[in-house]
């Protein structure tokens, strides 16, 4: 808050007449009066030498002000601007740590290269950058996150994405931190208990909520053996299998059944630490709905 200042003139003090007395001997009210005055002058003593004093040093009087005013308008957070771009395949974009360059969007796909600034190596899965796609109107259509790859430095890699919409027209890239991820509240029972299903692909996942927030984590995958995939995924969940199952609180099983291949896998969260698995959507215990949400919603799925 501004301090706020009290003008006082240096004019010449001039006599006031307070007021005019008859003489008159012996006047009981007369001597009330004077007494009055002698009392109040003498409560009010301190307070008079203190704006004496003030005025003769400073030529101002403060009151009641802080040592440290605190100016309100500190008190406000600083927003940061994100810088928007019409899409080009000239377009570079220059940040920190990193640039983004040859940005070429076809077939439904985004497509752009990245180049490591630093001297470390960017691990893009701790980073929280995401690229943010718009219509010509800048309307926002589609979030990307970039947390699948890393790149060392000097490094140039591509980095292709599917489209949600085949038209976007502006771009941006922004860092957002998991507090500024927007609240997602989902359904619950009257024990508190929920479940937050998310679709990719082959994929849907399921992670069990307890007050909002996830416990346990349910993944199957079910592929159709007329997909022209499906020789190449049958060994990759085989070996996957494997590996979780031998992961203390994950039980997991590949079957196939009226031509259809299922992989499933259960992971109870409190049994199982955060880093047991290589698998960017297998949260840890207790992360909020909202978190799972929105990064899983960046990458490509449908949640709901």
């Amino acid at each position: 808050m501004a301090r706020k200042k009290v003008v006082i003139t240096d004019e010449e003090l001039k006599p006031i007449v307070l007021m005019t007395k008859k003489e008159k001997r012996g006047s009981v009210l007369w001597i009330i009066f004077i007494f009055a005055i002698f009392i109040a002058v003498a409560i009010y003593l301190p307070d008079i030498t203190l704006y004496v004093n003030n005025y003769l040093n400073n030529g101002d009087i403060t009151t009641n002000i802080p040592n440290n005013p605190v100016d309100e308008d500190n008190d406000e957070e600083e927003v940061e601007e994100i810088e928007e771009y019409n899409i080009s395949s000239d377009l570079k974009i220059e940040m920190e740590e990193f640039d983004f360059s040859n940005i070429v969007v076809e077939n439904d796909t985004i497509s752009f290269s990245v180049t490591n600034k630093t001297e470390n190596m960017l691990e893009f899965s701790s980073l929280n950058y995401f690229v943010n796609l718009y219509t010509s109107g800048k309307m926002l259509i589609q979030r990307i996150m970039l947390r699948d790859t890393s790149i060392a430095p000097s490094e140039t890699k591509i980095l292709t994405y599917d489209l949600k919409s085949s038209n976007p027209g502006i771009i941006s890239i922004s860092k957002i931190t998991v507090d500024e991820y927007p609240a997602h509240i989902v359904n619950t029972d009257d024990a508190g208990n929920g479940t937050l299903k998310c679709q990719k692909d082959y994929e849907v996942v399921s992670y069990l909520l307890k007050d909002n927030k996830v416990y346990a984590i349910d993944d199957v995958f079910q592929v159709e053996a007329t997909d022209a995939n499906y020789g190449s995924l049958y060994s990759s969940y085989v070996a996957l299998s494997t590996t979780y199952n031998s992961i203390n609180g994950i039980t997991s099983s590949v079957n196939v059944e009226n031509n259809l291949l299922t992989f499933s896998t259960s992971i109870n969260l409190n049994y199982v630490t955060e880093n047991a698995f290589n698998s960017k959507i297998y949260y840890p215990l207790n992360t909020d709905a909202k978190v799972m949400n929105f990064e899983l919603e960046a990458s490509g799925y449908t949640c709901n």
